[in-house]
């Protein structure tokens, strides 16, 4: 009788986790940014250690930042499962072994996508800004 009871209890939790699975699949196609056609204007501004900055006044008809700023060369990396990590921007690698790294933002906000899942917005502005430590 016990081992009916909890043979129903995994049953109802496997069946429960299943279904939270799905809905944060439908949730995440739902919400996920979506670029847009056509032509962009859009400035993208390398920040370097020294805050020093160059600042690249671009024009693209990509739909995501990511697939810009490659086509520009401006950004180079390793592409995984997660879509590229950005290790060089505007000829400036970071240095893993000093916990460099980039940081991208818009407007100055932090941006919580990669280049990759990042829609390109006309008359936006990216920056790229090297970040020291974890």
């Amino acid at each position: 009788m016990q081992k009916t009871k909890n043979q129903k209890l995994i049953m109802i939790a496997a069946i429960a986790f299943v279904v939270l699975i799905v809905i944060g699949i439908v949730v995440w196609q739902a919400t996920k940014p979506e670029g847009t056609e056509g032509m962009k204007s859009f400035t993208f501004t390398v920040v370097d250690a020294e805050g020093n900055e160059t600042v690249h006044k671009l024009k693209s008809d990509a739909e995501m930042l990511g697939e810009a700023l490659l086509a520009e060369e401006l950004i180079a990396g390793e592409t995984g499962e997660f879509g590229i990590y950005v290790k060089t921007v505007g000829g400036i690698t970071a240095d893993e072994a000093n916990q460099e790294w980039w940081c991208l933002t818009k407007g100055g906000e932090a941006v919580m996508t990669g280049a990759d899942q990042t829609p390109l917005e006309d008359g936006a502005a990216y920056e790229f800004t090297l970040t020291v430590g974890w």
